[in-house]
């Protein structure tokens, strides 16, 4: 019989679910499998719990209608509205068969009045920080002539922005600027970097790559300005009146810009896979003194003085906080570099914030290719498995060395694990 299935109608409806209004303890039961070790499954069932509890706390049924073949069906999924509001803590948990069962307790008290944490995903050890390592490289100009007056605009521009990311005392910043992700200059997307950036990443040690392009430094409005005992230096974006009087008691008139954009993009990639975390984006318009008489360095002193400059100043700081912010929560990882039966030696240590006694999730490639879109084309990821967890044994400053725990499968050098947050 032939289909003739048509999708008619998508509803979306909203309901909130609660517990008791009077309850200011919410608690949760969390179940996950011993597949891949106790510190996995007691990971992975603290989050189921904390799933439910804020399903609890707030959440939202999407349903959707179709009609096929003459037949409405409906399907629905829940979904938390946001994360876990309150103290949490673990209050039993216990292995029973192939299952670990952790139950959690949530003090959420006043939502209103106590300040919303942060995601679980975000939590670090207690009383320490992780320091996250990041390299910046090459940003292609996607229109060179544009920014003539600003002829080192792709090498500066990653230093300038790695100047302000090392501020944060968290990360570990290095500086690649004359080294490009892209292959090809003429295929200027994102998600054409993936190999490179894995390969420049495990080059440089680093959990992520920040590239990125300007899109525009264009000049969008004119204007007209008087000048006195001024040449008429043509390396000055504009236009010189030089008709009759023109030079009358050194007096002429400069048409020169008054209004220039800056457009970019901003690219962080994950350093173990290449796979493209984000691509975000800053634009702004300056109005004023937006081009100097004569080409000057980016990011010089003179340059940050200018309308221009300061617009630019504005748009990098906002590009350093987002960076931040993405990969802030992003969980801390490291990669195995060495093995000796159980032990694994992990590029990661004491000036990184490891300590004696921290369990790490272990991983490992589930093939060599990145998953791909095969309708966009666009890189998704990569494949991975969870393969047991390493506890830390000994820590130095710059590597720890670790025992595997229950692994399913063998450990080999380039394998990565990532914290796991103690509750």
């Amino acid at each position: 019989m032939k289909r003739n299935g048509l999708a008619i109608a998508a509803l979306v409806a909203a309901f909130l679910l609660c517990g008791s209004a009077g309850a200011a303890i919410l608690s949760a039961e969390g179940v996950a499998p011993l597949d891949n070790g106790m510190v996995a499954a007691r990971d992975m069932a603290i989050r189921d719990a904390l799933k439910l509890i804020a399903i609890r706390q707030g959440a939202r049924v999407e349903s959707a209608q179709v009609l096929e073949n003459g037949r409405t069906s409906e399907s629905g999924t829940l979904t938390a509205s946001g994360a876990v509001q309150g103290t949490i803590t673990v209050v039993n948990e216990y292995q029973q068969g192939k299952l670990y069962h952790v139950k959690v307790q949530v003090d959420a008290g006043d939502p209103a009045a106590a300040p919303r944490p942060r995601d679980p995903s975000c939590a670090m050890p207690p009383g320490r920080s992780l320091r996250r390592k990041l390299v910046t490289t090459y940003f292609d100009v996607e229109r060179p002539a544009e920014a003539s007056d600003m002829p080192d605009l792709a090498t500066a521009l990653p230093t300038e922005l790695s100047r302000r990311l090392a501020r944060n005392s968290m990360l570990t910043v290095r500086d690649a600027n004359t080294i490009s992700v892209l292959a090809d200059s003429r295929v200027s997307e994102a998600a054409a970097g993936w190999q490179i950036a894995s390969e420049l990443g495990q080059r440089e040690d680093v959990q992520f790559v920040v590239a990125g392009r300007v899109l525009s430094t264009s000049v969008t409005a004119k204007g007209a300005r008087p000048s006195f005992f001024e040449s008429n230096n043509t390396s000055q974006q504009g236009s010189f009146y030089n008709g009759p009087f023109a030079g009358m008691f050194g007096m002429g008139v400069k048409y020169v810009p008054t209004q220039r954009q800056f457009d970019a993009e901003i690219w962080i990639y994950d350093g173990l896979t290449g796979s493209l975390l984000a691509n975000e984006r800053v634009s702004g318009l300056a109005k004023g003194t937006v081009s100097p008489p004569s080409p000057q360095p980016f990011a010089s002193a003179a340059f940050w003085q200018s309308d221009y400059g300061r617009l630019v100043d504005k748009l990098l700081s906002q590009a350093s906080q987002r960076v931040d912010d993405i990969i802030s929560c992003i969980p801390f990882s490291a990669r195995i570099v060495r093995l000796e039966g159980k032990r694994v030696y992990i590029n990661a240590g004491l000036l990184d914030g490891m300590a004696v006694g921290d369990k790490l999730l272990l991983y490992r490639r589930s093939s060599g290719q990145p998953v791909r879109d095969l309708i966009s084309g666009r890189e998704l990821g990569m494949p991975e498995s969870l393969n047991g967890d390493v506890s830390l044994v000994q820590v130095q400053p710059n590597f720890s060395i670790g025992i595997v725990q229950s692994n399913s499968q063998a450990v080999s050098a380039g394998d990565y694990v990532r914290f796991v947050p103690g509750r």
